[in-house]
């Protein structure tokens, strides 16, 4: 069972990863496109409003749809029920935020931010009628079709942005786009799905998953803001300017973080749901996926980080070179957070989102000691007062899985040594490659396929079990006859 439900996560793991690749290589190629034309400020504006967005769209979701993957005994009552709930939820949020935009405007002394609220916070109304399609979806574990809705709304909302931002219209370009993502994935969404709601609203549907939901929710929330707080205050007690650099050195390390992340998120739950109740088996799976990501993640995150400065040169201009630091320190930042965040996922395997509300409340008041320590002395600060909370975040978050399954933060790291080491000599390398070319674009090219020679051979030599496991199961995938590498 073990070894079906692996290879059946493992396919799912690769065809979300192909959505969620596909869809951020478009993604940051328009980022790169975009950033050419518009200014620091201007995206440190929309960086600003997405944090109220995104707050608003996880209270809008409130958990059920994470409770209807984790429930498994789902009925088209609850289906539609939570389809009902999300919409009239969504309005209300939207309503509160229309009336809050002139307050977020006078707050950040920025008057276009209230025509700039009022418009993008329609998005979180269209996002409430595909959330239970996508939910499905993500049940059956289709990837494939997401990947395939996402790829071609992100390539249209992409080119009504670059079209905008080339017209001059400045920030507005960036939400027209985000905008018009949430409309192109509504309709590509239920042409996919044939599923239609029942006109039903169950108050018990609603009160079977609120125990799981509620405390998801709260979490999630409470998780959000502990990851998005430093945004809303660069942006007050600095400049936007400031927050642009912030935004734009994030947006490189999330990337690779929303891939990884989204494909952990969609892959794990359902999954391993199926087995929350043997604990042998759980442990298991819950090693190998953690060492499993960690292997395919350090290397991308630390090579990324490696390469910064002729990567934001080349790619962005020199306008925006402040930013190289900040994309370093939060590339390592992020690398320990998907770690983390399989932690969390496996609580919510085991149907304990209470716990995880625990943490989160230790967490943030982590975050926001160190980050109200940082403020004065500017965004680098800022950016290491992250990656000091996301170490201490780690341990937190691998306290409880290590209770409830004995594999907590000590056991996790030692496995994770190895493949630590082993990227340290993959970064030697690739410094070396770049002390001895003086071309920016060359340095882009040729050091990361240094490094990765260096990486996967590294792998092969010291017998790294888990890329061997790998190795084979990609071979299966692709139908090339197995051999025997161990």
């Amino acid at each position: 069972m073990v070894s079906s439900l692996g290879s059946s996560m493992f396919k799912g793991a690769i065809w979300s990863t192909i959505e969620r690749l596909s869809v951020q290589l478009v993604q940051f190629i328009i980022g790169i496109i975009i950033s050419r034309i518009l200014s620091p400020s201007e995206y440190g504006t929309i960086g600003l409003l997405a944090v109220f967005i995104a707050f608003f769209t996880v209270l809008i979701d409130s958990g059920f749809t994470k409770a209807l993957i984790q429930k498994q005994n789902r009925t088209e009552t609850d289906l539609s029920t939570i389809f009902f709930f999300n919409i009239l939820i969504s309005v209300v949020c939207y309503i509160v935020l229309w009336i809050a935009a002139p307050f977020i405007a006078r707050f950040y002394a920025a008057p276009i931010l209230t025509s700039l609220t009022r418009f993008l916070s329609f998005s979180m109304i269209l996002n409430a009628f595909f959330a239970i399609p996508l939910t499905i979806l993500t049940i059956r574990i289709d990837f494939k079709s997401i990947a395939k809705i996402n790829l071609i709304s992100i390539i249209l909302s992409g080119g009504i942005g670059i079209v905008s931002a080339y017209k001059g219209f400045g920030v507005w370009s960036l939400a027209f786009q985000i905008v018009g993502r949430s409309v192109f994935t509504i309709i590509l969404m239920w042409l996919k799905i044939k599923w239609k709601p029942q006109f039903v609203f169950s108050i018990q549907a609603l009160k079977t998953m609120y125990g799981f939901g509620s405390k998801y929710v709260l979490s999630a929330l409470l998780s959000m803001v502990v990851n998005n707080i430093s945004a809303l205050f660069i942006a007050k007690l600095i400049n936007a300017k400031e927050l642009g650099y912030y935004t734009r050195g994030t947006q490189f390390a999330d990337v690779v973080f929303g891939t990884f992340n989204s494909v952990l998120d969609s892959v794990l739950l359902p999954g391993l749901s199926t087995i929350q109740n043997e604990k042998e088996n759980l442990v298991g799976m819950t090693r190998f996926v953690i060492k499993s990501t960690a292997l395919i993640s350090t290397p991308v995150l630390i090579g990324l980080a490696t390469i910064a400065n002729p990567l934001v040169s080349t790619l962005l201009t020199d306008k925006w070179l402040p930013a190289v630091p900040i994309m370093q320190i939060i590339c390592i930042a992020r690398l320990i957070t998907i770690i983390a965040g399989i932690n969390i996922n496996i609580l919510y395997v085991l149907g304990r989102t209470d716990l995880t509300l625990k943490q989160d409340y230790v967490k943030i008041i982590v975050r926001i000691t160190l980050l109200m320590i940082s403020f004065k002395f500017g965004i680098f600060y800022i950016a290491l007062a992250e990656l000091s909370s996301t170490i201490i975040h780690f341990f937190i978050n691998c306290y409880s899985p290590g209770k409830i399954l004995e594999y907590g933060a000590v056991k996790q790291i030692k496995d994770l040594m190895p493949i630590f080491l082993i990227s340290m000599l993959m970064v030697i390398s690739m410094y070396a490659t770049m002390v001895v070319i003086d071309k920016n674009i060359i340095k882009i090219l040729v050091a990361p396929v240094i490094g990765a020679m260096v990486y996967l051979s590294a792998l092969y030599v010291f017998r790294i079990k888990e890329f061997f496991i790998l190795l084979n199961k990609v071979k299966l995938l692709i139908k090339v006859p197995n051999t025997n590498l161990t």
